[in-house]
């Protein structure tokens, strides 16, 4: 049996779904290549479910989408903060969060983002970042057209 290391440094395999989920020219499903790319996909999915909308798992996810009606004022950072923070403690103990920060849009100062600094415990040496759009607006993702039919679309 090869170490995690090992697994991650092999370019045949794959490591788990890549979020959202769609089609790639290989497989059925997008697939992560290594560890450090599955934590983010898992860090982004975590951090933008709310409790109660997973089937079979109630408390997985986060409440970052009701901060975003908090308001923003010196509070809401620390709320975020300590949001990100307790959820993947409890869902993702591999990952360390090494710095959160909530940041506003000069256009929109009423929109937040909301950057994550982190690692794993896998390689706790290099450190990523992720930046999430906590609004419902969301992103927009569309999948690739296959055999000239129109991917998939849908918001998160």
């Amino acid at each position: 049996m090869s170490s995690a290391l090992e697994t991650d440094l092999n370019p045949n395999t794959y490591i788990g779904l890549s979020f959202p989920l769609r089609r790639d020219k290989f497989n059925d499903f997008a697939l992560t290549k290594n560890s450090l790319e599955q934590a983010q996909h898992n860090l982004k999915n975590l951090l933008l479910t709310s409790p109660g909308e997973r089937a079979m798992q109630p408390e997985f996810g986060s409440n970052m989408r009701a901060l975003c009606f908090e308001q923003i004022d010196d509070n809401l950072p620390v709320a975020v903060d300590t949001e990100v923070r307790n959820a993947v403690e409890k869902w993702l103990p591999y990952i360390n969060i090494e710095e959160v920060n909530t940041l506003t849009e000069e256009q929109d100062q009423n929109k937040i983002h909301v950057e994550i600094k982190f690692s794993t415990t896998l390689n706790p040496q290099s450190l990523e970042q992720i930046t999430l759009d906590a609004s419902f607006g969301g992103t927009r993702y569309v999948g690739p057209d296959i055999g000239g039919k129109r991917g998939f679309e849908f918001r998160r």
